[in-house]
């Protein structure tokens, strides 16, 4: 054979391979056919643990919460997943410290000294419960073995709370991770002694393990405010196109060196009725030793929020010099354990399927020995064997009202030549 008839045959085999791949991929088995949409899943590592990111492609044509989402073999099997946004181990929530000391020294500070117990595990934040409800004030960290040498772990950091604007600003102070026992926190408020009835310390990174860390992905570009953005307030309008995309958290770019100012978000379906959305603060200044900075803002996100409003609170102070804004989203991960020997897809795109329940969710266990691969999804194909599983009256709500309007004619015109119509003469 020569090398030419070779040529052709060799296209003619990788031909037919590619037709027959093709219809393969654009058709399900029909225990499928209401599911509209489907991307090829590339396994990395079968019979480990492996993740898929549900981006905004697939939250563009996916269902709200995407309960509709399922992972699908070359057979048609349903193989079970566990929704998350990460997957963390042995990590301990925030516990209560004991508050050995609660002073004040007039005219420079509020001090609590916190005895975290006799072996603590490595911290690094504490937030302190208080009912005061407008301050931004200055904080300063301590820690100590014995209650009597101390070293600052944390020279200089704001607590805030804004609740004449509706925010609850933060409570929260991060320092130097270590597992000292005593922490000593001066709340730099001189006029009276600042309240706290409460705290809390967090585990620091040493106390546990990210198997998949939490990832971002960017929605926008960094843009300028509104140019209508009234008097003391720097705002955005944001509109993502798609209400099944869900923002995470908004972040601010400037070039001003020094200023702490408050967030103010709103949120709307159709751009007209707005809802309080939460907010936040950012800043940035100069501690004793470095630069302090905190520019992005956590938003809270559900399905129906296709705009967004976000607002900086300048008070008497000047807009921020140079600002920009961006969106961003914390993706959900698809975790699953797929097996040797398989193909796999996902599968989505039918708005009345409910969310699937799997004993993997409540029998997953992760150790921190253990290692997780990310997974890349291809282009979205169409299931050719899609059928639309809405009813007759959702599909063709045109056809509906058109019917309804016709029937409402007709009775008009009915009603009407009635009227009309003189009554019979009376018999004699």
């Amino acid at each position: 054979m020569t090398t030419s008839r070779r040529h052709q045959v060799l296209s003619i085999v990788l031909l037919s391979f590619f037709a027959v791949a093709g219809v393969f991929a654009i058709s399900l088995p029909e225990k499928w056919n209401a599911w509209k949409y489907m991307r090829d899943i590339s396994i990395e590592h079968p019979g480990a643990l492996n993740y898929v990111t549900v981006a905004p492609e697939v939250l563009n044509h996916s269902a709200p919460y995407v309960s509709d989402i399922r992972i699908v073999d070359d057979l048609g099997t349903e193989t079970p997943y566990v929704l998350r946004t990460s997957v963390a181990v042995a990590k301990t929530e925030s516990w209560a410290a004991k508050i050995r000391e609660n002073s004040f020294v007039p005219g420079k500070y509020t001090q609590l000294v916190l005895d975290l117990g006799i072996y603590p595990r490595f911290h690094n934040a504490v937030r302190l419960d208080t009912p005061e409800s407008d301050f931004i004030l200055w904080v300063e960290v301590d820690v100590s073995d014995d209650a009597n040498i101390w070293r600052i772990v944390k020279e200089r950091a704001p607590i805030s709370r804004f609740r004449k604007e509706g925010l609850e600003g933060n409570q929260i102070v991060r320092y130097s991770e270590n597992n000292a026992r005593y922490l000593r926190v001066q709340i730099r408020e001189g006029d009276k002694q600042f309240l706290v009835t409460g705290t809390s310390v967090f585990p620091s990174s040493q106390s546990g393990k990210d198997v998949i860390p939490e990832r971002w992905i960017e929605l926008q570009f960094p843009v300028s405010p509104n140019a209508e953005s009234s008097t003391g307030v720097t705002a955005w309008k944001l509109d993502f196109g798609n209400a099944n995309t869900l923002m995470s958290a908004v972040t601010f770019t400037t070039d001003q060196q020094e200023f702490y100012r408050g967030v103010r978000i709103s949120t709307s379906a159709d751009g007209k009725e707005w809802s309080a959305g939460g907010g936040g603060e950012i800043y940035r200044y100069m501690g004793d030793s470095r630069r302090e900075e905190l520019l992005r803002v956590p938003v809270y996100s559900y399905p129906g929020i296709r705009y967004w409003r976000v607002e900086i609170l300048n008070g008497n102070d000047a807009p921020l010099s140079n600002v920009k804004l961006s969106g961003s989203m914390v993706p959900k991960l698809i975790v699953f354990q797929p097996t040797a020997g398989r193909n796999y897809r996902l599968v989505y795109g039918n708005e009345k399927a409910q969310a699937p329940s799997y004993d993997l969710q409540r029998t997953l266990h992760v150790t921190a020995a253990e290692e997780a691969f990310a997974d890349q999804l291809g282009p979205e194909q169409e299931n050719g064997s899609y059928q639309d599983p809405r009813p007759f009256s959702e599909k063709h709500s045109a056809v509906l009202w058109g019917s309804l309007a016709l029937a409402a004619i007709l009775l008009g015109y009915t009603a009407l030549r009635t009227m009309r119509t003189p009554p019979p003469a009376p018999s004699k």
